[in-house]
């Protein structure tokens, strides 16, 4: 299905162009949220004579998100978290949410849908993980997360015999 763009799409092309796409995707997706329409010659004439105006509107998005990159410079998340003492497991895991919610109480305006976690939730203690924050279709922001050791030592398992005799006499009863 061809449809013309009405935004700049990282995928598919600039403002104004003509591109072809599955017909889900346009009738469900682009449409809808007003990023394309049907190449129509009214739409054609209507998109050509909007199109400084739509791209001055990109550009100054393109400015802002520029601004909030700069913002970004030099930012670290940090997390103290739980290890295991042997071993490098934390209790838990950062996730998502974590980091978006860290963000936001940090002042940064972003969505859920800008943030990822390359690596998936982070479960293990190690050096090396990132979030990117997208902020707009060809600008983002790589920030490292520093994880801080808070070491808890494992519980000691119960060797005590009358607990396991106690289990095994209220199991019969049942």
């Amino acid at each position: 299905m061809d449809i013309l763009l009405l935004k700049k799409i990282k995928s598919l092309g600039e403002i104004g162009e003509k591109v072809s796409v599955k017909s889900g995707y346009a009738r469900n997706y682009l449409i809808p949220n007003k990023h394309a329409v049907l190449p129509t010659k009214a739409n054609l004439a209507v998109v050509e004579e909007k199109k400084q105006e739509l791209i001055k509107q990109e550009e100054e998005l393109k400015s802002l998100a520029i601004i909030q990159q700069d913002k970004f410079k030099d930012y670290v998340l940090s997390f103290e978290v739980n290890v295991q003492e042997d071993a490098d497991n934390l209790f838990g895991s950062i996730t998502l949410q974590n980091i978006l919610d860290r963000l936001i109480e940090d002042g940064y305006e972003v969505t859920k849908k800008q943030v990822s976690l390359p690596s998936g939730a982070i479960k293990n203690f190690a050096e090396d993980y990132i979030a990117i924050v997208s902020l707009y279709a060809d600008i983002s922001v790589t920030i490292p997360i520093k994880l801080i050791r808070n070491n808890v030592k494992a519980p000691e398992p119960l060797i005590d015999g009358d607990t396991t005799a106690e289990l095994s006499t209220d199991e019969t009863k049942s």
